[in-house]
């Protein structure tokens, strides 16, 4: 996962809209990394489908690898198709991510067409460190994702409940302040 994290950051304030997003494929047998891809620009290929494509033109047959993404992958065809059915699609057998996509219309979806498809899912691998690394996305395109995490802490004390949102998000306090102050 530390390879996909890496491969984020090669896309980090080139994506839009979208997550700056890093994936590597691995061989099963050989425990090697056969492929790797980051998200490209608005509209264009997800980290998933750029990584697969590496691997189909290298020769890799995708049966027998491990893919690894820092996001769930996305579970809806917006201005690109599902990267979830793409890669249940392709035979892929296991998939590790690292945290769920915040935006509502994926939330869990992604795990659960990969799942539906018989693929084998490990979730929140190297959690904390990817989202600090998409903190910034988050907090933008995704707020309520950081809301509804101070909704499920039981502390009333704000202090107590801007600590959390910083050790989370690794945002500034000032930052989780808000988030505070806006779920109250």
């Amino acid at each position: 996962m530390r390879a996909a994290i890496a491969e984020a950051e090669r896309a980090r304030g080139k994506t839009g809209d979208n997550p700056w997003v890093g994936c590597v494929i691995v061989d099963d047998a050989q425990r090697v990394i056969v492929a790797r891809g980051h998200t490209q620009g608005p509209g264009e290929d997800h980290a998933e489908i750029v990584a697969m494509h590496e691997a189909e033109l290298a020769g890799v047959t995708l049966g027998a690898v491990t893919l690894y993404s820092t996001l769930e992958p996305c579970a809806f065809h917006g201005r690109t198709p599902a990267c979830a059915r793409a890669i249940a699609d392709r035979g892929i057998k296991r998939v590790v991510t690292g945290i769920l996509d915040p935006n509502p219309r994926v939330d869990g979806a992604g795990l659960r067409i990969l799942r539906d498809a018989g693929v084998d899912v490990t979730p929140d691998v190297c959690a904390d460190e990817i989202r600090h690394q998409l903190a910034s996305w988050i907090f933008r395109f995704h707020p309520h994702d950081a809301d509804r995490f101070v909704r499920t802490l039981s502390s009333r004390d704000e202090l107590a409940l801007r600590d959390a949102v910083v050790a989370r998000y690794g945002v500034s306090p000032s930052e989780a302040e808000k988030v505070v102050r806006r779920t109250r």
